[in-house]
């Protein structure tokens, strides 16, 4: 096995453990701990906090993190914390966080990452929310 696919399995399966957990958290209305998952996810899984990720514009951020797959690993936990920001009711924030992953999973596919099923729905629910302004 190549030391890329041995590295992009490790990723996805982190990824997926780590979502999970925060998806639990945040459907129990355990906010403070889904908040914090995010933030630990994103430094265990692409080595960077959280808010330094969000500090530029996508395209910036996504030549930072210069693979297609944790661009779309961060464009996840993007639409993950918006949803928490509309759970408990900050419609600005989560609106903002929205615009963002759907810029985010742009990108990602603009590297040559195909969005896949999960990320179809995930850019459903998002472009439902944001309505016709939403692109991506």
């Amino acid at each position: 096995m190549s030391i890329r696919k041995d590295y992009i399995e490790r990723l996805v399966e982190q990824f997926a453990a780590a979502l999970a957990r925060l998806l639990k958290a945040r459907q129990e209305k355990r906010f403070a701990d889904a908040a914090q998952l995010m933030r630990s996810t994103a430094l265990d899984t692409l080595g960077m906090e959280y808010d330094a990720l969000l500090m530029v514009d996508a395209a910036s951020t996504s030549r930072m993190l210069g693979d297609p797959l944790r661009v779309k690993v961060l464009a996840r936990l993007v639409a993950e914390d918006g949803e928490l920001h509309q759970d408990q009711g900050d419609t600005r924030t989560a609106t903002a966080r929205f615009h963002y992953a759907l810029a985010l999973y742009a990108e990602s596919r603009a590297l040559g990452r195909p969005h896949d099923d999960e990320d179809t729905a995930v850019l459903t629910r998002l472009r439902a929310w944001l309505g016709p302004s939403a692109r991506a």
